[in-house]
């Protein structure tokens, strides 16, 4: 049996780290670029990565670039690395620009897994306190309200709260799934509107704790990205409009785009940078000894490092301050149910019932 899940079969850096890492060894060892393509179609298990290099082998046999052929997979490939690629071609290095891009790439990969691992603990115990009440509401309480209708006695309001909910649940749990499925969705087209989208991504840079974290993430991306495309050898120009479409923020993507702007009419990069609210003070400061000493991709390649080192020293610390805050509220949850329903269970036991 066949089966593909969307979902299993994405294509992640991991998946363009080793292709950028293999093309190279290939190129290098004097391969034609599209039998190298053909050998990567035959050994990758990913359907979705064999159907883009059978669409690239045609382009490659049609006489088209390769850098053309990945922008026409843009939802696989993204502009960092068909700009790249584009340069490695017009240097005749693509081999040794593949390489360096696969050496990024496995560094994003692995900053990335990080930042998403601290969120790994909180998330799974948030999940699981969430199955156990729903699992509490749908069979526990409706035992323990038998026992208190047979008794006919006055409960807390806590514990007919709890009974209410219950009741609720197990007589319309298809309108509490409706309005979930509505509220997710609601907020997912949010998210995908523009209003919705400037919002969220306004949000991030702006909460106390997440902004302090949000703009170390944004800073070593966009660090990371300046630094692979300028030492590639792109254009400042066009290196600023591949970092603004990647850093995945709307307020960046209109700071960069104002930086570019200026930097079009001859103004050096650091002077808007140093003006702009979004960006801290040592990005500008380095990125004018960059220019100075003309070792910018250098310079950017070191700062991305402090910010990925800085990100996840934070993250740790952050993990450190959300675990005691879990078991908090774990404790006040379990605290609420004893006081609920095994409270009056034991004063009723307490008074023979």
């Amino acid at each position: 049996m066949n089966l593909s899940v969307p979902i299993f079969n994405r294509v992640r850096n991991k998946d363009k780290a080793l292709l950028a890492r293999q093309l190279a060894t290939m190129l290098g060892a004097g391969l034609a670029i599209d039998q190298a393509f053909r050998i990567l179609a035959m050994q990758t298990q990913n359907p979705i990565l064999k159907k883009s290099y059978a669409t690239i082998i045609q382009d490659l046999e049609q006489g088209n670039t390769l850098s053309f052929a990945l922008a026409k997979q843009n939802r696989i490939f993204d502009p960092v690395f068909i700009a790249i690629v584009r340069s490695g071609e017009n240097t005749g290095q693509l081999d040794k620009v593949l390489s360096q891009l696969a050496e990024r790439l496995e560094q994003t990969e692995d900053f990335n897994n990080k930042v998403k691992g601290a969120l790994y603990y909180p998330s799974f115990v948030i999940l699981t306190m969430i199955v156990i009440i729903i699992l509490m509401m749908l069979y526990v309480v409706p035992q323990i309200k038998s026992v208190f209708a047979d008794l006919n006695v006055q409960l807390p309001w806590t514990t007919r709260a709890i009974i209410a909910i219950s009741n609720f649940t197990v007589g319309f749990w298809w309108v509490e799934l409706i309005v979930l499925i509505i509220l997710v969705s609601a907020f997912y087209f949010l998210l995908k509107s523009k209003e919705g989208g400037s919002w969220w991504d306004h949000m991030k840079i702006r909460v106390p704790i997440v902004k302090e974290l949000y703009t170390m993430i944004y800073m070593a991306r966009f660090c990371r990205t300046m630094s692979m495309l300028i030492q590639a050898g792109i254009p400042i120009m066009e290196t600023i409009a591949v970092t603004a479409d990647v850093i995945q923020n709307r307020l960046y993507n209109q700071s960069l785009r104002n930086v570019a702007s200026q930097v079009e009419r001859g103004i050096p990069m650091s002077v808007p940078l140093q003006k702009d609210k979004y960006f801290p003070p040592i990005v500008s400061e380095m990125i004018m000894v960059g220019e100075q000493t003309g070792r910018m991709g250098t310079v950017l390649s070191k700062l991305a490092e402090y910010y990925e080192k800085e990100t996840d020293a934070l993250i740790k610390g952050l993990a450190g301050l959300i675990e005691p805050i879990i078991l908090v509220i774990v404790g006040v949850g379990v605290g609420f149910l004893v006081i609920s329903i095994i409270w009056p269970i034991y004063s009723l036991a307490q008074t023979g019932f």
